[in-house]
């Protein structure tokens, strides 16, 4: 019997396989696997994240039907997406599905309560107090992602782009994000028509690198972000947090930045995501009486 742990996110598809004694085997990485980017480019990316960490195990695809998956997928939280991608022909003895926020919470938190919130290129909290689930964000680059880096760098193009056209005052680092587009706006809308959360989020290290020197652009958009980022964890602390993992690409920039009050919330995780979605494989395989009560 083996455990596989998927975390799949807006930039990235990780997977671990662990022995049923807890034994990690092998870790593979793949594109990234959101949903709302496609179903089926979603399972595209899942299996070849798992196919890398089986190679890397030194196991072929046969032992696929003796193991339990926990998968955590952005965007699986919307229902339809959650109901197609549950319905796609994975070959695994039993798949449970959840987003990628509830299984980093039980990777940092389980089986304690918590919160967390993930900052990458999209974002999303949630939190357990007792018997309240709570879910904060995470309905996609469209309508939410708060303070992340798919918002951050949104921010920064459309900022730029009314800076070329002398709206705004120019700085550095504007310059160079129309130098990208041959300082034409015509062919930064053509850009923006087929890009997905990814493209805007790889603007956000230029944002963080410019604001350390001192661009007074970079410096009001990150401070916009980090506002955000705020709001979220204050939001999770009303509902009754006191220990907040924050997680993502961008927490160790965020974190530094945080208020006194609000940065006394942020506590270590315990494990990862793929840890989390390996934890809600094995309680599957618990639920079946494959194993017993302490896991083996």
């Amino acid at each position: 019997m083996y455990f596989l742990g998927v975390d799949g996110g807006g930039t990235q598809c990780r997977a671990r396989i662990e022995a049923s004694d807890g034994q990690v085997l092998g870790e593979g990485r793949s594109q990234m696997a959101n949903v709302t980017a496609g179903i089926e480019n979603s399972f595209r990316a899942i299996m070849a994240s798992v196919d890398a960490a089986a190679q890397s195990a030194g196991l072929n695809q046969t032992v696929y039907a003796d193991c339990y998956a926990g998968f955590g997928i952005a965007g699986a939280n919307l229902k339809e997406h959650h109901s197609a991608l549950a319905a796609m022909p994975f070959p695994f003895r039993k798949v449970s599905l959840e987003s990628d926020a509830y299984v980093a919470w039980l990777g940092a938190h389980y089986p304690d309560d918590g919160a967390i919130l993930i900052v990458g290129t999209g974002s999303a909290g949630f939190a357990k107090i007792g018997a309240r689930k709570k879910t904060v964000g995470g309905w996609g680059f469209s309508v939410s992602d708060s303070g992340s880096g798919a918002s951050m760098g949104r921010h920064l193009i459309r900022t730029a782009l009314l800076c070329h056209e002398k709206i705004r005052p120019e700085s550095l680092l504007t310059e160079r994000v129309m130098a990208r587009f041959g300082s034409d706006p015509q062919a930064l809308v053509s850009w923006a028509e087929t890009a997905l959360p990814k493209d805007y989020a790889a603007f956000a290290p230029m944002v963080i690198g410019a604001a350390k020197e001192g661009d007074l652009v970079a410096e009001d958009v990150l401070a916009t972000s980090l506002r955000e980022v705020e709001e979220l964890l204050v939001a999770l602390s009303e509902l009754g947090a006191s220990r907040i993992c924050l997680l993502g690409g961008l927490s160790d920039a965020y974190t530094p930045l945080l208020s006194e009050q609000v940065r006394s919330l942020i506590v270590a995780p315990r494990s990862d995501a793929m840890g989390g979605a390996i934890t809600m494989a094995r309680m599957a395989a618990q639920d079946q009486g494959a194993i017993g009560a302490t896991g083996t």
